[in-house]
Parts: C-alpha cells; sequence; structure tokens
C-alpha cells in the first residue's frame, strides 16, 4: 500500500496555503511532520482527509485519487486526529462506539462490536469506559481519541500534535503506542509533533515543511544540523548517543558591545 502525492497545492481565495507537494509514503512507516508555525502542516493534513478541500493535484491511495471521492468514502480509509477535541459530554463507550458508526452507519452489527472490544483490550481502556470523557486527564483523552480513531480501521492514520499539552511520560507512552499500531496495524502514519528530538526518536520519515514547500524528505536518522538550522533558521547541533538524539539550538545576545553565544540544551526523553 502507498500514497502518493503529486503536485499538491491548496489555495483559499487568494491566499497559497501549500504548494507544490511531493510526496510518496509507504505502510507501516511512520511519518513525522517539522517546520515552523505557519508552514502548512496542519493543512497538508487535513487536505489528505478532505477536510480542506480547495485543493489541486493528486492524492493516490493505492492509484486511487483520493480528491475525487466524496468524504463518506474517504473517512473508510483515513482517520484524522485533530489538535483540538471539543468537550463532548459523552463517556468513553460512546465515542467509541461513534467512531464505528462512521465506518459501518447507525446499527452496529457483531463484526462492528468485535472491533471495538479488540481496541479496548489494545488499549487497555475498560477501566474509562463508562466514564464521561471530559473528567478525565489529558494523557487518558488522547489515549481515548487515539483508540476511536483506530475503531474505523483505517488505511492512513492523521494526527496532529498528538502529544500536545502531555506530560514526558504520557509523551512518550502516546509515541511508543503509535508506532506500534503503525507497525502492526501497517499504516501510513502521518503526524504533527514540535519536539524535535521525539520527531527524530520515533519516525521512519521526517517531512520538513517551510513556507508552504517541502524542503526536504529524509529518513530520520539521515537528519543532520544544517537541515533543521534551515528549517528553523536558527543554528542548531545534533548528536546520537545510543540511538538517542540530542539537539541543541544557539541564538546571540548583544549586550552593548560584548556579543554572548550559548546554546540550549533540550534535554533528551527517551
Amino acid at each position: 500500500m502507498s500514497l502518493n502525492i503529486k503536485q499538491l497545492c491548496v489555495k483559499i481565495k487568494k491566499n497559497k496555503l501549500l504548494e507544490n507537494i511531493d510526496l510518496n509514503l509507504k505502510n507501516s512507516e511512520l511519518n513525522i511532520i517539522i517546520g515552523p508555525n505557519g508552514a502548512g502542516k496542519s493543512t497538508l493534513l487535513k487536505s489528505i482527509c478532505k477536510i480542506i478541500d480547495n485543493v489541486d493535484g493528486e492524492i493516490l491511495l493505492n492509484n486511487e485519487d483520493i480528491i475525487k471521492k466524496d468524504i463518506q468514502e474517504v473517512s473508510k480509509d483515513i482517520s484524522y486526529m485533530g489538535q483540538f477535541q471539543n468537550n463532548s459530554n459523552l463517556n468513553v463507550i460512546d465515542i467509541l462506539e461513534l467512531s464505528r458508526r462512521k465506518y459501518s452507519g447507525f446499527s452496529l452489527n457483531k463484526k462492528d462490536h468485535e472491533v471495538i472490544e479488540k481496541i479496548i483490550n489494545e488499549f487497555n481502556i475498560e477501566k474509562f469506559l463508562h466514564k464521561n470523557i471530559d473528567f478525565l486527564s489529558g494523557g487518558e483523552k488522547q489515549k481515548i481519541f487515539l483508540a476511536s480513531s483506530l475503531i474505523q480501521e483505517p488505511k492512513i492514520l492523521l494526527l496532529d500534535e498528538p502529544t500536545s499539552f502531555l506530560d514526558p511520560k504520557n509523551q512518550i507512552e502516546m509515541l511508543e503506542i503509535i508506532k506500534k499500531v503503525t507497525k502492526e496495524k501497517k499504516l501510513i502514519t502521518i503526524m504533527v509533533i514540535h519536539d524535535l528530538q521525539n520527531a527524530l526518536h520515533y519516525a521512519n520519515k521526517i517531512i520538513m515543511l517551510k513556507d508552504k514547500k517541502i524542503i526536504d524528505f529524509q529518513d530520520s536518522q539521515d537528519v543532520d544540523a544544517k537541515m533543521i538550522s534551515n528549517l528553523y533558521n536558527i543554528p542548531c547541533e545534533i548528536f546520537w548517543q545510543n540511538g538517542h538524539p540530542f539537539t541543541f539550538f544557539g541564538h546571540t545576545h548583544n549586550h552593548g558591545n560584548k556579543h554572548h553565544n550559548h546554546h540550549h540544551n533540550i534535554k533528551d526523553t527517551n
């Protein structure tokens, strides 16, 4: 299974949101998009799942153009987990069942219930089923929303900052789950995160987006400091130790006639 994006452009009125995007993605791989604010990261995800449909170009899933399909058809192949989940005042089991109804329709059959039960066991969320989602912690909510995305049995999983607002322990738990299910379920997963070290550590491929364009697409192990410096317009150093990345960003302070250079160390948490 492959996802081929060819010359994708997104324009709303006179504003270009994405320009000439070309990507070739394979299943069982976690692709992480990084880049500065306003680069078009969320727009790319929303274009792939047709939340935004003012697009030109091709988005081919197994040589079938997603752009030509209606959003209901697309939702059977693509699951999207956005940055901000609205309060729903629903119990967890209701959210899981609603997610499956997007795939199967209003009435759930035996297979639908089996799929839901399997996900409940895989994510170990049985204790949450009859709790109101609004009263769970941030990490618990994200786990439930990820589970509900997978209940649709997608071929493509799109995740927009799924680790935002989570503490380091919950960030790592979430990323480990995403990496695991991507491989086990042979998904094409595309995720946006801002934590560079986690991106380099967990991704198979890194997509670097800047000024509405892809400026680099690399195996995570091949990403170097020069690429990151160019992406963020800031000096950067990357060191690898025992498979763990350490990144250092630097800048200059001007104190009268004196210049003070230093680097900030972002500690590896993996």
